[in-house]
């Protein structure tokens, strides 16, 4: 049966306000989710790990910590790996995103190294196609996803649905080559603007994206996360179409 969670990102209007994400964790639980993905952009002091745990366990929501930064750099892993994956430890996390950044071209012993690093801390990791050229296009995202299974990697695969809109490509068929690999997906729509500059995430009824169609077709065990701006007041509402179309 596919869980249905929210990331903080739903909650833009509050986080850029000041308030901090473990204040919101509460109001996330009451939507009746049991998943929150956190977001380290917006954690503003140490003691907001502690904060967003304590909170979690309050609350009994499982996390997953979405870090704005590329899992591979140059061919090594990013410099500050250790220390994002014992934040998700400190935080109870149990999958933490990362952008793709250079997996396509990482060796079989990087890739390794990442799983056995993530192992040691009972964690899941996962990669995601962003809106960068660098780390956004489906061709990049393909290779990335090939590489690490051509070397029998562990790294799983968060898709996001409305990014593909900003690298120009079609997100139909972004999905339907890249299912196989899908460990976690990201929710949003989008207008469907030509001109980039008037790109924009909708609530899911309204944009153009055939979103419903695909809900289905992933896995039991794959998480849908909503990732996008929301009002407060139509928070439940997006979730009753969620949870409509996963039945």
């Amino acid at each position: 049966m596919t869980t249905i969670g929210i990331n903080l990102l739903v909650c833009m209007d509050e986080l850029n306000g000041g308030t901090p994400q473990s204040a919101l964790l509460p109001a996330i639980a009451g939507h009746g989710v049991t998943l929150a993905e956190v977001r380290r952009e917006y954690i503003a002091d140490d003691a907001e790990y502690d904060r967003i745990a304590e909170a979690a366990r309050e609350h009994g929501l499982d996390l997953f910590y979405s870090v704005p930064e590329p899992l591979v750099v140059g061919g090594a892993v990013h410099p500050g790996f250790g220390t994002f994956l014992d934040e998700a430890v400190r935080m109870g996390v149990r999958n933490v995103k990362f952008n793709q950044g250079d997996v396509r071209d990482a060796s079989a012993a990087v890739i390794a190294a990442i799983d056995d690093a993530a192992a040691e801390r009972g964690l899941t990791l996962s990669v995601e196609n962003d809106q960068t050229p660098e780390n956004g296009t489906l061709a990049c995202t393909a290779a990335s996803l090939a590489r690490i299974r051509e070397v029998g990697g562990s790294i799983g695969y968060t898709f996001d649905l409305g990014n593909w809109f900003w690298r120009g490509e079609d997100a139909g068929e972004a999905f339907e080559r890249l299912l196989p690999y899908i460990t976690v997906f990201h929710l949003k729509n989008v207008n469907g603007a030509a001109d980039r500059a008037r790109l924009a995430t909708t609530m899911l009824e309204d944009g153009v994206i055939d979103w419903r169609s695909m809900l289905p077709r992933l896995g039991g065990d794959v998480p849908v996360f909503l990732e996008f701006p929301i009002p407060a007041d139509r928070v439940a509402g997006q979730l009753a179409a969620v949870r409509a179309a996963v039945g």
